[in-house]
């Protein structure tokens, strides 16, 4: 990988805010004990590709699987997948081609919920077209999922919050995610 170092007057940016895509899934055949976790690393590098990011390192335990990525991280577990990218990644364009891998390695079926969530971006023009505005990939969600619910919290005009999840919530175990988010606007280097 090249990497193009800025000059003296050319400033260089990052953009540091996470698209966050948390999936559970669920299958009509309940005799059958799907897993996430049995799918191959060959099969996710296969998907992070997609996502322009790739797999650097990764630890297991009884409960998940946890990945460092180039670019943020990813956790799966018996029946649950989190992928957290940031910079100028295509998370969204890894949905379907993830919802043929489960269902191929795993049998699951069925998308009990899904969480699309991200800050919104400090330079969106750099974002690949479906990540430019939330309008485009709430539009690319709603294309995959019949019931999707799109939201904002905040000021549109400031920092704010945007969330894609389900109407119809299938999961039945408790859940809670915290997110903690901070901007830096000016660093000398």
């Amino acid at each position: 990988m090249v990497s193009k170092m800025a000059s003296a007057g050319e400033v260089s940016f990052f953009e540091g805010t996470e698209k966050l895509l948390e999936v559970w899934f669920c299958s009509s055949d309940n005799s059958r004990k799907a897993d996430l976790r049995s799918i191959d690393r060959k099969d996710w590098e296969k998907l992070l590709k997609l996502v322009q990011c790739e797999i650097i390192s990764s630890t297991k335990n009884d409960d998940m699987d946890s990945y460092v990525l180039s670019e943020s991280s990813m956790f799966v577990t018996e029946r649950r997948f989190i992928l957290k990218t940031c910079g100028t990644t295509t998370l969204l364009l890894a949905i379907e081609p993830l919802l043929k891998l489960v269902k191929e390695s795993c049998g699951f079926d069925t998308i009990a919920d899904i969480f699309y969530s991200r800050k919104n971006f400090m330079q969106p023009d750099k974002q690949h077209g479906i990540h430019r505005t939330f309008e485009n990939e709430v539009e690319h969600l709603d294309s995959l999922f019949e019931n999707g619910a799109a939201y904002t919290l905040g000021r549109i005009n400031r920092d704010c919050w945007y969330l894609y999840t389900l109407d119809e919530v299938g999961v039945s175990q408790p859940d809670q995610t915290v997110e903690i988010s901070f901007t830096v606007k000016h660093c000398a280097i």
